[in-house]
């Protein structure tokens, strides 16, 4: 809390020093020397494939390790059904208290299951939860078919989704992640996809008040049904997210824990154990957590610390706004390496419309770009009308 106070008191003193009578080209840095946190001490890297460490807020990446090499998902690909059926929800196309029944395809399927059978009918709630606590193929199938009408057409739209969100790396062939014909290839993705696909996973609460539970209960059973992320329940914070296995991916995770005002993503592909998995992104949450802090910088919609002078307008200048929020994590101790730039025109010619972007505004410690925030006109503003009569 130090820290956050500190760094907003030095910001306020330098930006009415900038804007009193600074260059809006300059740029202005905290005073201090440079921190570097000690890299996370995880297992060999021949133990697993792929690391990643991400900021659940803004997407910063703490910690990257072959995070673009593309891999089977296995389980990994349940999370894009989830996400398909929650925004089905929001679209209001089906309700979590839709009744499903079990197909006999869906009966039928291998893997871990729940043991459905054909005929069988389950709230859409029920299934989904199934699917995202305890990995269950048999549901996934189950949703897939009322949902979006069968697997396959479910398959198309969990590849356009992805298209939409932009996840380059990643190829759904089912619902599940379950292997078919040996001379197919298997689901696959890339960290960063995975990553990304969880950021956006998180926005539907029902998906962490399901996951950090460590069981579940399911249809009329006394045994209830174990998460199959140990690190719930085990590790400070860790409330979600996904364990993924099959022979040609082994063991991935993808998990994600809170502590205070921060949420991390861990990203786990290929360990050669289930134990490595889960000792990895326990090695990366508590190294994040322990070696990074937020700092709030620019709030969405805040007025910037310079004035744009307008050619020809009804107003002679005006302050640009920011259109989004600044708040990267930094190293702890490293406050002194952030600088901010603002890359904006010293004058525009009228008309601007209301949040025409004018320039930018960037947020770097060092050589590193943290974030880079539109700067964006705050209204409208018109032609003077002595500029209209010169005409």
């Amino acid at each position: 809390m130090q820290s956050y106070t500190w760094a907003r008191c030095l910001l306020v003193c330098i930006v009415a020093g900038s804007f009193l009578g600074g260059s809006p080209q300059k740029a202005f840095a905290f005073s201090g020397s440079e921190y570097f946190p000690q890299p996370p001490k995880l297992p060999a890297f021949k133990y697993f494939e792929a690391a990643l460490l991400q900021d659940a807020q803004t997407g910063q990446v703490l910690f990257s390790h072959n995070s673009q090499k593309i891999w089977p998902q296995a389980s990994l690909t349940k999370m894009m059904l989830g996400l398909i059926v929650f925004e089905d929800i929001e679209r209001g196309r089906v309700s979590l208290e839709t009744q499903v029944t079990i197909s006999r395809r869906a009966s039928r399927t291998k893997g871990r299951t729940i043991s459905l059978r054909a005929g069988q009918v389950f709230q859409l709630a029920e299934l989904l939860r199934a699917v995202l606590v305890t990995s269950a193929n048999d549901a996934a199938v189950a949703i897939a078919e009322h949902v979006c009408g069968s697997v396959s057409r479910c398959v198309q739209r969990m590849n356009a989704r992805a298209r939409q969100l932009g996840m380059e790396q990643t190829q759904y062939r089912t619902v599940n992640g379950m292997p078919t014909r040996t001379d197919r290839a298997p689901d696959k993705a890339s960290a960063d996809d995975i990553a990304l696909l969880s950021r956006v996973l998180l926005r539907h609460h029902h998906v962490l008040a399901w996951t950090s539970q460590p069981s579940m209960s399911f249809g009329h059973r006394r045994k209830p049904l174990p998460n199959t992320n140990r690190l719930v329940g085990r590790i400070h914070g860790v409330d979600g997210l996904k364990t993924g296995f099959t022979n040609k991916a082994r063991f991935n995770l993808v998990t994600t824990a809170q502590r205070g005002p921060l949420r991390l993503i861990a990203v786990v592909f290929g360990g050669k154990t289930s134990r490595v998995r889960f000792r990895v992104a326990e090695d990366l949450l508590e190294w994040g957590f322990s070696n990074f802090t937020r700092l709030p910088l620019i709030e969405s919609g805040s007025l910037l610390w310079v004035e744009v002078r307008v050619e020809n307008g009804n107003l002679s200048a005006f302050q640009p706004v920011a259109a989004a929020t600044a708040a990267p994590l930094v190293p702890k101790g490293d406050i002194g390496a952030v600088s901010i730039a603002l890359q904006l025109p010293t004058q525009v010619v009228a008309p601007v419309l209301r949040n025409q972007v004018l320039g930018e505004v960037v947020v770097r410690r060092g050589k590193q770009t943290l974030a880079t925030i539109p700067a964006v006109s705050p209204d409208d503003i018109p032609q003077a009308r002595w500029a209209h009569a010169r005409r």
